[in-house]
């Protein structure tokens, strides 16, 4: 079972569903319904059995704790990853809204990571760079969570072979829009290590 806790549009739900070759189940969860509907309309036009939508904060999922086998947390973020092809989101974001996200990312970061099965995984993922919202998150995570690890991914895999000077000692891996000319991001891979809750 995987659960996407900020599914909306769902591109990476679809993704995920057509990699499994459409079995297990994977709950698309969003708090607003109306994004959902798009979610919905893919899911219908690609003919998936495996997603069900969800419209809930993912910081009240309590439902689901320690049933996830994977959760996929692409957290609402500042977009300065965004910039090249989104000039106004530098004038939409101040140092104040910056904190407020990542107080939400921390949140959101906490109550889904209680839904994870012992030895599942959680990936964290933003479109920004900035370390308020990304290192410093993940840190602050691992600091209060010492039954989570962060898991590098595999030496082989083509992404470190791309991505190989962004993907530093702690295993982090961003995608610096200057060097790969694309979106900047950021991304993690967080295991949990033992069954505490």
């Amino acid at each position: 079972m995987i659960i996407d806790a900020c599914a909306a549009p769902g591109g990476k739900t679809t993704h995920i569903a057509e990699l499994m070759q459409d079995r297990g189940k994977i709950w698309a969860c969003d708090k607003t319904a109306s994004r959902l509907r798009k979610i919905e309309e893919n899911v219908e036009r690609s003919q998936l059995q495996s997603i069900q939508t969800l419209s809930a904060d993912s910081r009240n999922l309590t439902q689901f704790q320690n049933t996830a086998d994977r959760v996929l947390l692409d957290v609402p973020c500042s977009g300065l990853g965004t910039l090249h092809r989104h000039a106004d989101a530098r004038w939409r974001q101040t140092p104040a809204s910056v904190q407020e996200l990542a107080t939400l990312q921390q949140e959101l970061l906490s109550s889904t990571s209680k839904l994870v099965k012992a030895g599942g995984v959680l990936v964290y993922s933003t479109c920004t760079l900035h370390p308020a919202e990304n290192e410093n998150v993940i840190e602050s995570f691992l600091s209060d969570n010492p039954d989570w690890k962060i898991e590098p991914p595999s030496p082989n895999s083509p992404v470190v072979n791309y991505f190989v000077n962004n993907c530093n000692e702690a295993s982090w891996l961003k995608v610096l829009p200057h060097q790969h000319n694309m979106d900047g991001f950021f991304m993690v891979r967080l295991r949990k290590t033992n069954s505490s809750p």
